[in-house]
This record gives structure tokens, C-alpha cells and sequence, in this order.
């Protein structure tokens, strides 16, 4: 499946393997001015590369490594002799054979391990200029992308929801939040997330949702884990029992990945509590 819809010069490409598809079973990308910011699943790549046959791409750019993000990156590159780019830390992940569970199998599929150009500060497009910002926090390679003169903020994965109960088990809540902040004081007037449904066109207040429900989240956890509190029981406390999504993905994503993702480092010292 994939919905392309239009918003101001942006196009939305939602893609999914199903039919009416909902996260987490669904994923975008965005195509601005020659400019593709992610390439979906391998499930939908040759869909995808048909519809941008005549749509001009010289530049696609991946914010981070997961194969959901970069699934098309082989044919663009090969069948449009686009520039491929990435950050840094996700280029020889998105060079590498993925290793998948059943779940992502089925929902994903399996990407073509493709060549990386490591990004610079900005990308530049023949109408905008997209500042690139490292914004860890859902992966150690995440990127964003902010076009200031249009104040669009091309999210990725770092926004999800304003209230997620499950993570990937390499997430890092602390690096979410100060990312969130960093991404919230750009002031953007629109939000293009990976994930979700919709596009954002008034970001603030979900933003700030986000990062005070996280902080107090984050308070609760280190406050359980300082009462001698395991992961599991603290997880059982906040949130009960573990969706099915749990099972059906082998704990790849979970609530419990959720609390542990506070508890790897500590709470930094400059996370201060909003409002507090």
C-alpha cells in the first residue's frame, strides 16, 4: 500500500505491506524538492520507486538506520542515481545485512545493504535549505531535518506520540527528551513525523506534551528503582501487563524496554523537571 498526499510543497508517502494499515504497521517518508527523507520497507520499495519515476529525487536522506526507514534505499539509488545520506553513526548500519525477527520479516521485509555517504550540517535543494540536527534518543544515528525559512521539522522516529508506553530495547529516554527540547525550541510550525497518522501543523503543545509526560515518567521510574524496584515490577506497577505487540515481537519493543531505557545511565544532571 501507499497514500501519497500533499501538504503545502511537501508529499506525504505512506506506506505499509496492508491494507489500511496503522502504526505500527505503517510508515512515511516525505519528498520536497527533489529531496526524499526516508525510503520506507523493502515490502514496499519497488511501489515506491515507481511512483518517483518522474518526480525528480537527487537526494535521499535516511534519519536513521531501522529497516523501515531505508528498505527502498537500493533501488532509488541505482534506479535514479540519487546521493544517499545518513549520519555518521548509521552508515555502516544501513551498509550491513539486517538481522530480523519474524515480525519484522513479515511487516518489513528484508533491506539491500547500500552504500552511505556520511551527511553534513545542512542539505540544500534548488528552493530550501534542511539543517541537519543529531537527535538521539530513539537510536544513537538519529537525525532530524529543519527547513527554518518554512519552520518544517522533518521528525523521524523521535516523535512517535505524546504518550508512548513501548520502546525498542535500545532506546534511551534521557537523549529522547533532550532532543525533544532541542527540536521544540526551533519553534516549528509544522511536524512531519515518520510514525503516526497525521501531520502536525501546530507542533508545540505536542511537543511539550511529550517531553513533560517523558520527564515525569522518567521521575517515577528512578524514584521506583531507588525503592529497590526491578524493571519488571516497576513496569507492572506504571503500566500492567505487556500489549501482544510484546510477544508477537520478541520483546523488541515493550513497556518494560520503556523503564530500562531511564535506568541505563542515570538521569542526567541538566534534565530538569518541567514545571518543577
Amino acid at each position: 500500500m501507499l497514500i501519497a498526499t500533499e501538504y503545502e510543497q511537501v508529499t506525504r508517502i505512506r506506506m505499509s505491506r496492508f491494507p489500511e494499515a496503522k502504526p505500527p504497521y505503517c510508515v512515511s517518508a516525505y519528498l520536497v524538492d527533489g529531496l526524499l527523507i526516508d525510503s520506507g520497507p523493502a515490502h514496499t520499495a519497488e511501489e515506491l520507486t515507481h511512483f518517483l519515476e518522474d518526480k525528480g529525487v537527487k537526494t535521499l536522506v535516511n534519519t536513521h538506520h531501522h529497516i523501515d526507514h531505508i528498505g527502498a534505499n537500493a533501488l532509488i539509488k541505482e534506479r535514479y542515481r540519487a546521493q544517499l545520506l545518513a549520519h555518521p553513526l548509521a552508515v555502516d548500519k544501513i551498509n550491513q545485512p539486517a538481522t530480523l525477527i519474524p515480525w519484522q520479516e513479515h511487516v518489513w521485509g528484508y533491506p539491500i545493504p547500500t552504500q552511505a555517504e556520511e551527511i553534513g550540517d545542512s542539505v540544500t535543494t534548488p528552493h530550501f535549505r534542511f539543517e541537519v540536527m543529531h537527535t538521539p534518543g530513539h537510536t544513537c544515528d538519529h537525525i532530524c531535518l529543519f527547513e527554518r525559512s518554512k519552520g518544517w521539522l522533518f521528525s523521524g522516529d523521535l516523535f512517535i506520540t505524546t504518550r508512548p508506553t513501548v520502546v525498542r530495547i535500545e532506546e534511551n529516554q534521557w537523549q529522547a527528551i533532550a532532543s525533544l527540547n532541542r527540536v521544540k525550541d526551533l519553534m516549528p510550525r509544522v511536524l512531519f513525523p515518520a510514525a503516526g497518522t497525521k501531520i502536525i501543523t501546530d507542533p508545540l503543545p505536542a511537543l511539550e506534551q511529550t517531553i513533560q509526560y517523558l520527564e515525569d515518567l522518567g521521575h517515577k521510574v528512578t524514584e521506583l528503582s531507588d525503592k529497590g524496584l526491578s524493571p519488571t515490577e516497576i513496569r507492572q506497577w506504571i503500566f500492567g501487563d505487556e500489549t501482544p505487540l510484546v510477544r508477537s515481537t520478541q520483546h523488541l519493543v515493550s513497556s518494560e524496554n520503556l523503564v530500562k531505557s531511564y535506568l541505563k545511565t542515570g538521569k542526567p544532571r541538566n534534565v530538569i523537571k518541567t514545571g518543577a
